[in-house]
């Protein structure tokens, strides 16, 4: 079952971006795979160089990790997040939400005035390292990038949600 990721939910995901690095104009949520629809019309940081490139990539995954996280927490599909408001995601996403490891390869030049993207949630682990903090969340991603050519990037990332004090 696909679900469109509402208005209100996208504007606040991507309201801690600047206005001209809101790349993701619509998403929505399948089971654990988000989808969505992405156009950076002017890099942020370089001149035009005609193809994907790794930075804007990474923005792009980041605006769809917030998005999967954020309809997770919304709809409580993570057991992980069960327990966590959306006030709670939104304090907690810049800060406590990090990528630890990833992957980007590029196996076609893609256009980045349009094309779409996916995230899935490969795998959540919630582990306990300390008695006086939440558990350390762990989730494995993967992504891809196409457009209506044949442009294609593809990757995987590794995220933690930094464990917090109880009590």
């Amino acid at each position: 079952m696909s679900t469109a990721v509402a208005e209100d939910l996208l504007t606040e995901v991507l309201s801690c971006y600047k206005p001209h690095c809101r790349y993701l104009l619509s998403a929505s949520v399948h089971g654990r795979r988000t989808e969505g629809r992405l156009a950076i019309p002017e890099s942020c940081y370089i001149d035009d160089t005609g193809h994907l490139n790794a930075v804007e990539v990474s923005i792009c995954y980041n605006q769809l990790l917030y998005t999967a996280l954020g309809a997770a927490v919304r709809d409580r599909t993570e057991p992980a997040l069960a327990h966590w408001t959306l006030d709670d995601y939104w304090r907690r996403r810049l800060p406590d939400v990090l990528i630890v490891k990833s992957t980007n390869e590029f196996r076609r030049p893609l256009d980045p005035r349009s094309f779409v993207g996916q995230l899935t949630i490969e795998r959540v682990i919630a582990r306990t390292l300390w008695v006086d903090r939440e558990p350390l969340i762990s989730i494995d991603t993967g992504f891809r990038f196409t457009d209506a050519g044949r442009g294609l990037a593809v990757g995987t990332a590794r995220v933690a949600i930094a464990p917090r004090a109880t009590g």
